[in-house]
């Protein structure tokens, strides 16, 4: 069930941030060149607090005495994915039928990530 819940709320936040900014941001807003690396720097923290857990998760499944790593972990996972989900709206992606549709299909494996991590851990 968290294979289809997290994905589905993953893509209805993202989607629904660019449309909220979108409905409020004045026209010809352009985003500051300092934010071109925000998205990569935020993709591998998500890509390696993931790789984590999913990696610990596995073999807490094949071994007899199981090391789970901290709560914290998957916290900051969820808020850094949060983050990198919340970026296109934020820095001012041009609200089209395309870039909905782009975001939404980003949206879908980090929340089958994150729901991945969760259920190997849990």
């Amino acid at each position: 069930m968290i294979f289809i819940i997290a994905p589905v709320l993953a893509v209805l936040y993202s989607v629904g941030l660019l449309v909220l900014v979108a409905r409020v941001r004045p026209g010809g807003v352009v985003p500051h060149a300092a934010l071109a690396p925000v998205p990569n720097l935020l993709a591998a923290v998500v890509v390696l607090l993931s790789s984590f857990e999913v990696v610990t998760g596995w073999a807490n499944r094949s071994t007899s005495s199981p090391l789970h790593p901290p709560l914290v972990v998957f916290v900051v996972d969820v808020a850094v994915a949060a983050c990198l989900l919340a970026y296109p709206a934020i820095a001012g992606l041009p609200y089209s039928l395309r870039n909905r549709i782009l975001v939404g299909m980003f949206a879908i494996p980090v929340g089958a990530v994150l729901a991945l991590s969760w259920s190997l851990q849990h």
